[in-house]
């Protein structure tokens, strides 16, 4: 065998490798999606998860992570100056009555110098009811955003950034038909990262001004870990809650990214929330897309 044709032999089994890796993730998700955890593990999960959130701030040996999309957690990473980072996807959030589809859901964002990036995004939903109703279709609301990361110490150092975004109903019509929520939302959370060992860790805590609702609280704890040079296995806790922690909403997410090419990547997740049996409690999340950064 040639030194060429043993080449073509190494990156095949490299790829086989990684494509039973992803089949096996997927099974991996499915089965995390009928665990069951008890009452009591639900009532200590947020005290824990602020833990392990410090936990990230006052350890040693740390390095910035990558959360973000496919995840609800978003970290401190920004594209970099003059560089763009679109995601085209399609997200699926399913309740014990509702399925709420973006089809798809466009997320643009541009990098001004080192530590700042712009974002705005916008889906077009389809609402399904699993009860046989009829379903409806319209714009999603516009969400636009700010990252700044004030705290830099470099490949490995601790990163620190802030998020705010701006969520604003694009379309009345897509309101009254229960696509949207009626009014606008201020979402205002911080982020870090580092790493621990193998492991990358990232932790998001926020405050949400929802208009015409209570406010709300936003929490999630993320880790990602590089299992070859293109698959990189992610996974996360994210929890919604109103402002006195009462309505808790707290999701269980698995997934990953594979590189595709240089400037393209394969974006997916699947989760579900621990308390399916409220009917505004997500059964199923699932996200699916394709990242390109230039």
């Amino acid at each position: 065998m040639t030194p060429a044709n043993l080449g073509v032999v190494e990156q095949d089994t490299e790829i086989r490798s990684e494509t039973n890796m992803s089949a096996n993730l997927v099974g991996t998700i499915f089965a995390a999606a009928d665990t069951r955890s008890s009452n009591n593990m639900r009532s200590r999960t947020l005290p824990l998860l602020i833990f392990a959130i410090l936990c990230v701030a006052l350890t040693p040996q740390y390095s910035r992570g990558q959360a973000g999309p496919p995840l609800f957690t978003d970290d401190p990473d920004t594209p970099g100056n003059g560089h763009w980072e679109i995601n085209f996807a399609v997200t699926v959030l399913q309740t014990r009555d509702t399925r709420l589809l973006g089809l798809p859901l466009v997320d643009v964002n541009y990098g001004l110098g080192e530590r700042l990036q712009l974002k705005a995004e916008v889906p077009w939903l389809v609402l399904q009811d699993r009860h046989g109703e009829s379903t409806q279709s319209g714009i999603g609301s516009t969400n636009i955003g700010l990252k700044w990361r004030f705290v830099d110490h470099g490949e490995h150092g601790l990163a620190i950034s802030t998020y705010p975004q701006l969520e604003i109903r694009t379309s009345a019509s897509s309101a009254r038909r229960m696509l949207v929520e009626p009014g606008s939302e201020l979402r205002l959370p911080i982020e870090m990262s580092r790493e621990l060992g193998p492991v990358k860790i990232v932790g998001e805590f926020g405050y949400q001004i929802v208009q015409h609702e209570k406010d709300e609280v936003i929490y999630g704890l993320a880790m990602e870990r590089e299992v070859t040079k293109r698959f990189e296995l992610l996974g996360e806790l994210h929890g919604e809650a109103k402002r006195d922690f009462s309505e808790k909403k707290l999701l269980f997410n698995l997934g990953g990214r594979f590189k595709l090419m240089k400037d393209s990547t394969l974006l997916f997740s699947a989760g579900r929330s621990f308390r399916t049996a409220l009917p505004d409690h997500p059964t199923f999340a699932a996200y699916v897309g394709l990242q390109f950064h230039f």
